[in-house]
């Protein structure tokens, strides 16, 4: 069967001599892993096309009992160059794919993800360097609300008490008050308070509307990583993940 979607390209590796192993998001699939033979070959278009985070028009050859899929061929839809010239915008970016790559399974397609994806890509193709932070904690935060693991930023889990700052609980995995504190990732007022604001904001908002410092999102980032975690393991085999948060 021949299938046709758009998708973002999230890795790939090289294979024998001359070919691409490719996992890919796709609109119409969900995750998708392809092979694409020659592709590496000097006059082939194709290793530019499959480049990791090019959103392309693919076309590939599916088996159902086949784990990874034929490539056939593909147009670049949008190639964030922007991205390509800055390392503060290629590490968030690759995170992001990273993320996407570890917590998808093979053929459940999203198309709320693959908006997620491709717009926070957009943004911070566009954005200033100081911008990335805040839509990669956005990426996280949406991508937690949308799988089920919304955090819970208004009471303590232990004692249901409301708390206006507080920490993560190792043992229970959300926030919870000071005294009832079994962490030491603290969330303050101000983190709060941008959380909950990004929870409802749209990500073309952020830039004009969320007031908060790069302190603060450091403070988030820290947060988030110990949460996303704790409800998605799978990213504990991620090491270019678990680098970037403990650097």
């Amino acid at each position: 069967m021949i299938c046709t979607t758009k998708a973002i390209v999230l890795n790939n590796k090289k294979f024998s001599d001359s070919s691409l192993i490719c996992n890919i998001y796709s609109e119409e699939y969900g995750k998708v892993s392809i092979i694409a033979k020659g592709a590496r070959a000097i006059k082939n278009p194709n290793g530019a096309i499959l480049a990791p985070l090019n959103h392309i028009d693919l076309i590939y050859y599916y088996k159902p009992k086949r784990n990874i899929q034929l490539f056939k061929e593909a147009t670049i839809i949008n190639k964030y160059y922007d991205i390509e010239n800055s390392y503060n915008k290629i590490l968030y970016s690759i995170i992001i794919a990273d993320i996407i790559n570890y917590v998808s399974y093979e053929q459940s397609p999203c198309n709320i993800i693959f908006r997620l994806i491709n717009s926070s890509l957009r943004c911070i193709n566009k954005s200033n360097d100081n911008m990335v932070i805040y839509y990669y904690i956005f990426f996280k935060l949406q991508l937690l609300i949308y799988l089920g693991y919304q955090p819970l930023l208004n009471k303590c889990v232990r004692c249901n008490q409301k708390i206006n700052s507080g920490l993560f609980d190792n043992q229970l995995g959300q926030l919870v008050c000071i005294q009832c504190s079994k962490g030491q990732t603290q969330l303050s007022k101000e983190s709060l308070q941008a959380l909950s604001e990004l929870s409802n904001m749209h990500i073309k908002d952020i830039a004009n509307k969320l007031i908060t410092s790069l302190e603060i999102m450091l403070e988030i980032k820290k947060y988030l990583f110990k949460f996303i975690l704790y409800h998605i393991p799978e990213l504990k085999k991620s090491k270019a993940f678990i680098a970037f948060n403990n650097k």
